[in-house]
């Protein structure tokens, strides 16, 4: 018998006295016999004296037949979480549902940058987000996925213009919901495999039959081990793919801020052209109808602003134009709305600003910009500017909103110009 044979005998038995010696014997004799048996076989020296205890074990194992089911199944589980802890497997378990939690966590907050138009989507996603920090289980993990899933399948959760980099994210997450579900196969494979590896230790007859049913215990976790390596390698991929989808994105917000930027914002003024004023003065109306909220519009026309154009030439007057508005934009506050309402013309939305409160600004405006002063081939000339002002009523319509303001601008300039007329002055 050569070395590796000696010790092959030797583990073998060593593996059935203890779990001789944790099952129940029908008496102290046996129990006693099974230690000194065990005493013996740890002292072996040579393949006779291993040979002979070995007979010696099978001859007892005949006779008392210490099977139990029940404990035999404990022994089993035991015998499971030594094998997974050898193999590593569970730290790769760690470690996969780690980079997990990683990976949707970055794709969590780039969702939060984008838009949320439903109800039922924003509310999705602050479960998702509130529920990934309890994730710690395979089992947790596949229940989670399902839910996010279901987040990136609405078809309203990110604007028309991100639906590229959806469909990249989707499939992203798709690749690592498969792996995961992957991974919970071979859990589950594993874990058959281990019942029927019990239900045959019970039918075992013989040693060899002993060892073969630790050998495909062995084979067992080493491919799940091998399985579990690879769940980590391809979410390490897909966490790479949403780094690049991660790029694609900020350069499609910058690309599509730019656009945006161009379609409401004046090229000449730098101040929101008049597509933009329609929008947020009906917003501003929505506001008003819904809360009550006090808001006011004051409407700005440069003074002989055509004799600016024939006398120092249109460039010129594109000078007086820029300045202007930046007079004015000193004056306002952020959420003011500044808007170049025409040629020479420009509108002013106040949010929460009572009427006499709107009066007092435009008279600031008005004050500013009859101080400033422009220059013409070294040569210096002011401009004034009349300003109409008026507040929102509960009964008004959009027109007759902007009519009201418009016809105290007209009032303004028919007294003389360079002056604030209020909807209630003159009337």
């Amino acid at each position: 018998m050569n070395i590796d044979m000696i010790k092959e005998y030797k583990a073998l038995s060593v593996f059935l006295l203890k779990a001789m010696q944790g099952s129940q014997l029908s008496d102290q004799g046996a129990s006693k016999a099974l230690g000194s048996l065990l005493e013996s076989l740890q002292g072996a020296a040579n393949a006779s004296q291993i040979k002979r205890i070995h007979k010696q074990v099978k001859d007892l194992l005949v006779k008392e037949k210490p099977v139990d089911v029940d404990l035999l199944k404990a022994t089993m589980q035991r015998l499971k979480d030594d094998l997974l802890a050898q193999s590593g497997v569970e730290t790769d378990l760690r470690s996969l549902i780690d980079e997990f939690k990683s990976l949707v966590g970055m794709a969590l907050h780039q969702i939060e940058g984008l838009s949320l138009h439903e109800k039922s989507s924003r509310e999705l996603f602050l479960q998702c987000r509130e529920e990934l920090k309890e994730v710690s289980t395979p089992a947790a993990m596949s229940s989670y996925v399902s839910k996010f899933k279901r987040l990136f399948s609405l078809n309203s959760l990110i604007d028309d213009e991100t639906g590229r980099e959806r469909d990249e994210l989707k499939k992203i997450i798709s690749i690592l919901a498969d792996s995961i579900s992957g991974l919970l196969l071979s859990s589950g494979d594993f874990d058959s495999g281990l019942d029927e590896c019990v239900e045959r230790l019970q039918r075992a007859q013989s040693l060899h039959e002993v060892q073969e049913i630790r050998e495909l215990l062995l084979q067992q976790t080493k491919g799940l081990q091998a399985r579990t390596r690879q769940m980590v390698e391809d979410v390490q991929q897909a966490r790479e793919q949403v780094d690049d989808a991660n790029k694609k994105v900020e350069t499609l917000k910058k690309q599509m801020e730019k656009v945006k930027q161009e379609i409401i914002i004046d090229p000449l003024t730098r101040t929101y052209n008049r597509r933009a004023y329609d929008e947020k003065l009906k917003l501003e109306m929505m506001g008003y109808q819904r809360y009550g909220r006090p808001t006011a519009l004051v409407i700005i026309d440069i003074d002989h602003f055509k004799q600016v154009n024939d006398t120092y030439g249109h460039r010129t007057g594109d000078g007086v134009l820029r300045i202007l508005s930046d007079v004015m934009k000193k004056e306002i506050r952020e959420i003011d709305v500044l808007a170049r309402y025409g040629g020479e013309e420009f509108a002013l939305i106040l949010p929460h600003t009572p009427y006499r409160n709107a009066l007092d600004v435009a008279e600031r405006i008005r004050q500013k910009v009859e101080v400033s002063r422009f220059t013409y081939k070294g040569k210096p000339f002011s401009v004034t500017i009349s300003l109409g002002v008026g507040s929102l009523k509960e009964d008004d319509t959009l027109e007759d909103y902007v009519e009201r303001v418009d016809k105290a601008l007209y009032r303004a300039k028919n007294a003389g110009r360079n002056r604030v007329v209020g909807e209630e002055d003159g009337l």
